[in-house]
């Protein structure tokens, strides 16, 4: 991480150390890079070792003021351009380090946000309009369907029949490791307690902040293929048992609906919270109007600061919900409320 921010570091370079054979830097643009925030790299490294010491960046006269393996923090030192460092091995399928997103856990229910940092944009996102609009969209949407799945309890039917949890997600702009996580979407997920087999709907959104289009891919079965929901049709949301759980659908106008069935069936449709007529045209980047059956409509807008790093998320005219995390890892420091503690999927 750069002292200053923006500082180009015109000849960053990283050394393996010449004891270890098996070390390897990894070249191409999914692998290392630079933006006004950082440079990162990647190493293949021997998993058999704990720690490869010695680990050199020619900084390229940057002043670096952390550096960070995955989400953590580790100790290092610099001298002029050099910076050096021991590499803690950390085997994992996938690495976080690139990931900036904040996971937030309730049972049976995870929202997950993808901070936008403008500068860190990479990928199909480097160039062109920053999709502003879409990423508000998202980031209301998700909370909109938080209480909207609340409202119909079906986070709470998901936990204790063991049928996973349902996980709202947005989009990444900073393409960690290749995920070009494109054009703007959101996901709602019935994601299975072992994940492969779980339906992956992309509800796409639109420069209006609108909901076009709902490409279903299946997790963990890439050669299955993807299958298109037409806007107005009803997709089902199917639990491991070949159960349904809900059903969700894109409305023609943009809006979606999302129903439980069942003998008491309940539906909620999420409209874009309307502005004053003078206003620009934003859909759901506006806020969420969550219209429930046999319930008052909820109005629902967020606010993501990554330069403080602090999500809000306002209900109605309730006091703010306050979420603080790091603005380098994304990792939580705290939640007003507080986060519920529950026994995970594994351990019920």
């Amino acid at each position: 991480m750069k002292s200053q921010r923006g500082a180009l570091a015109a000849h960053a370079a990283i050394e393996a150390p010449a004891d270890c054979a098996q070390c390897t830097v990894l070249h191409g643009p999914f692998y290392e890079g630079q933006n006004a925030w950082e440079i990162f790299f990647y190493l293949s490294v021997p998993t058999s070792e704990k720690t490869i010491p010695g680990i050199q960046v020619q900084s390229g006269g940057i002043a670096i003021r952390a550096v960070i393996v995955e989400k953590n923090s580790i100790p290092f030192s610099q001298h002029g351009n050099s910076v050096e460092f021991d590499l803690p091995v950390d085997p994992r399928e996938r690495s976080s380090t690139l990931e900036l997103q904040t996971n937030l856990e309730w049972p049976g229910l995870t929202v997950r946000i993808e901070h936008a940092y403008k500068d860190r944009r990479a990928g199909t996102y480097a160039k062109g309009p920053w999709p502003a609009t879409e990423r508000q969209a998202a980031l209301n949407l998700e909370f909109g369907l938080r209480e909207a799945i609340r409202a119909l309890g079906l986070d709470q039917e998901v936990y204790t029949q063991g049928l996973g949890t349902i996980h709202l997600m947005g989009f990444d702009t900073n393409d960690p490791l290749g995920h070009e996580d494109s054009p703007p979407h959101i996901h709602i997920i019935l994601r299975w307690p072992h994940f492969a087999g779980s339906q992956a709907p992309h509800l796409y959104l639109t420069s209006a902040g609108l909901i076009h289009g709902d490409v279903v891919t299946v997790d963990g079965l890439p050669d299955i293929a993807k299958t298109t929901v037409p806007d107005g049709t009803a997709f089902p949301a199917m639990d491991y048992l070949g159960e349904e759980t809900y059903q969700t659908t894109v409305e023609r106008d943009g809006t979606l609906l999302i129903e439980r069935p069942g003998t008491k069936p309940a539906a909620c449709h999420l409209y874009p919270t309307q502005r004053a007529q003078s206003a620009p045209k934003i859909g759901f980047a506006a806020g969420v109007t969550v219209r429930c059956d046999g319930a008052t409509a909820v109005h629902v807008h967020a606010l993501d600061n990554t330069e403080l790093g602090e999500l809000q998320v306002w209900i109605d005219s309730n006091a703010p919900e306050v979420y603080r995390y790091s603005s380098d890892t994304a990792v939580l420091i705290s939640s007003v409320p507080a986060l519920p503690a529950f026994a995970p999927e594994s351990e019920k």
